[in-house]
C-alpha cells in the first residue's frame, strides 16, 4: 500500500533548502546576563582592574613612543654633525697634501736648479783645487737647504694633520660631552 504524497512544487522546495536562516544580530554589550548580586562586587573591581593596567600600558607605550622618538632626534642630529666633521676634515686634508705637494715641488725644482749651476760651475773650474772647493761649497748648502726644506714640509705636514683630525676631534668632544 503506497502512500500518497502531495505534489509540492518544485521551486518552493529548491528556496528552502537554499535560503539560510535569518538571525537577528544583537551586540555584545547589550546582551547581559543576569549577575548574581554575590559575584557584582567581584566583578566590578576585576573589571576596575583590567582597566588600570589597560591605562598603564597606553601609558607606558606613550612614554617608550616618545623616548625613541627623542633619541632617534639625538641620533640624528649626531650624524648630521660627524657627516659635516668629516667633510670638514676631507676639505682640510685636500688643501693641505696640495699646499704639501707643492711645497715639495718647490724644493725640488730649487735643489735641481742648484745642481745644475754647480755642474755648470764644475765643469769651468780650472783646477782640481777649485772643483774641491766648490764640491764642498755645494755640499754645504745643500744639506742647508734640505734641511730648511725638511723642516717646512714637516711643519706643513703636522699642520696638516692637526687641521684633519680637529673637525672630528671636536664633534667627537661634543657627543661624547651631552651624552655623558
Amino acid at each position: 500500500m503506497a502512500i500518497a504524497r502531495k505534489p509540492q512544487k518544485p521551486a518552493a522546495a529548491a528556496a528552502r533548502k537554499s535560503t539560510p536562516a535569518v538571525v537577528a544580530a544583537v551586540p555584545v554589550t547589550e546582551v547581559k546576563a543576569p549577575v548574581p548580586p554575590a559575584l557584582e562586587e567581584p566583578l566590578d573591581a576585576a573589571i576596575g582592574k583590567a582597566e588600570e593596567v589597560q591605562e598603564q600600558v597606553s601609558r607606558a607605550a606613550e612614554q617608550g613612543a616618545e623616548q625613541t622618538r627623542l633619541v632617534y632626534e639625538r641620533l640624528k642630529t649626531v650624524t648630521e654633525e660627524a657627516t659635516g666633521s668629516l667633510e670638514s676634515s676631507y676639505a682640510a686634508a685636500s688643501k693641505g697634501l696640495s699646499e704639501f705637494n707643492m711645497k715639495a715641488i718647490e724644493a725640488f725644482k730649487v735643489n735641481s736648479e742648484a745642481t745644475f749651476e754647480f755642474m755648470k760651475a764644475l765643469l769651468a773650474s780650472k783646477s782640481l783645487s777649485e772643483a774641491i772647493t766648490l764640491q764642498s761649497e755645494h755640499t754645504r748648502s745643500q744639506l742647508e737647504t734640505l734641511n730648511a726644506q725638511v723642516k717646512d714640509l714637516g711643519t706643513i705636514a703636522k699642520r696638516v694633520a692637526s687641521e684633519t683630525v680637529e673637525p672630528i676631534k671636536t664633534t667627537l668632544s661634543k657627543t661624547m660631552h651631552v651624552s655623558t
